[in-house]
């Protein structure tokens, strides 16, 4: 399962799904932070839109939630960035990915404009 919501709404949403909620239904943010092994200033500034989220943040409320961190747009982002940054995959693994992605993007445009 993966969202295509932003990674604040999704988690909003999910935590309210894990009763992560407070009396009125609006999410916990204390209780959650007190389950992460990330300070509670960390989660509330990518919650807040005034940072992005980090790998290691969407990792941790994944763990937390028991989901895989690939349920976050932001972290399947994150993913296919990784595949084409040199110094994580090497020179020649990140030239295949690209011409990988080249070329399927070569393919999808061209059925769009016929």
């Amino acid at each position: 399962m993966e969202t295509t919501e932003p990674f604040p709404s999704a988690l909003r949403a999910l935590l309210i799904e894990q009763d992560y909620a407070t009396a009125s239904g609006k999410p916990s943010w204390a209780a959650f932070a007190a389950e992460l092994a990330i300070h509670y200033e960390t989660l509330r500034r990518a919650v807040a839109g005034e940072r992005p989220p980090s790998p290691r943040l969407m990792e941790e409320c994944a763990r937390a939630l028991r989901i895989e961190p690939k349920y976050f747009l932001e972290y399947r982002v994150h993913l296919a960035q990784r595949d084409f940054d040199v110094r994580t995959v090497g020179l020649e693994r990140a030239i295949q990915n690209l011409n990988a992605w080249a070329s399927a993007r070569e393919r999808r445009d061209g059925r769009r404009s016929c």
